[in-house]
């Protein structure tokens, strides 16, 4: 997996020794990202948790079951985030796109900058048909995010995912199809 660029940042896999950056990027946004990403918040937990988030991530990779890309800053190499390529379903060539960025980058354009790069990396490398966002609903931002990047509102799932606590709740589903596939 190739490093993509954007502006000012880089899209990156993750590696062993990202542990600590990692780890505080996390601790940092744990709250904010408990809700919408409560597998990445429980997983990563301290310094042995991350190292093995890390490992799971580079096979699931090495399986095409789950890209993980991290978001970093070139300057100054700073971690601003994690972009998710997951739930796979290649008899339709199709997958999940998630991510979040730290809260003190938020609404700065980042994570539209590594939308726009995963975009054609996923319908060019990997010869995706569909690329899918489910956003809670009352996640403006990220459903601004899929609508600026060329994201369909193709409905409203009921019930179709539950947060941390364990309440249901219901999920926007946005779809972007790959034209260049017949």
């Amino acid at each position: 997996m190739e490093t993509l660029f954007f502006a000012e940042y880089l899209l990156r896999p993750l590696n062993i020794n990202d542990s600590d950056k990692l780890l505080a990027l996390v601790n940092n946004n744990r709250e904010r990202i408990r809700s919408y990403l409560p597998k990445t918040a429980n997983a990563v937990k301290d310094i042995e948790t991350v190292r093995s988030f890390i490992e799971i991530k580079i096979r699931n990779q090495n399986e095409r079951t789950e890209f993980c890309f991290l978001i970093e800053r070139i300057a100054d190499k700073k971690f601003a985030g994690l972009f998710f390529l997951k739930n796979f379903d290649w008899t339709v060539s199709k997958c999940e796109l998630g991510y979040f960025i730290d809260k003190n980058l938020e609404g700065k354009g980042i994570i539209s900058g590594a939308m726009a790069a995963i975009i054609p990396w996923s319908f060019g490398n990997l010869k995706l048909n569909k690329l899918f966002i489910r956003s809670a609903e009352e996640n403006i931002g990220s459903r601004k995010i899929a609508l600026k990047n060329g994201f369909k509102e193709e409905g409203v799932l009921r019930k179709d995912f539950m947060t941390e606590n364990g309440e249901l709740i219901d999920v926007v589903y946005y779809g972007l199809i790959n034209h260049n596939i017949k």
